[in-house]
């Protein structure tokens, strides 16, 4: 069951690390407002990553331990969309 989860978690900071690289590059761009008005589908998914992304920050600083933050139901799931 540890083994188990160890490799949950690895392979949820794996996801994760991939959606802050993604949301770090992006999240600039879609700030602008000519950008929104150019790719208004595009704009909506990003703010939908956004506001998923904004969450589960704000609740793993909340609650900051590396093995709930990473157990979160559905998480690598989300992050694998």
């Amino acid at each position: 069951e540890w083994a188990a989860k160890l490799l949950y978690m690895s392979e949820t900071l794996d996801a994760w690390v991939k959606v802050q690289r993604a949301w770090m590059y992006l999240q600039p761009i879609f700030d602008s407002p000519d950008i929104l008005k150019q790719l208004p589908t595009e704009g909506k998914k990003f703010k939908m990553v956004d506001r998923k992304w904004r969450h589960v920050l704000g609740s793993t600083h909340m609650n900051p331990h590396a093995i709930n933050a990473c157990s979160q139901e559905g998480l690598l799931d989300t992050w694998n969309v």
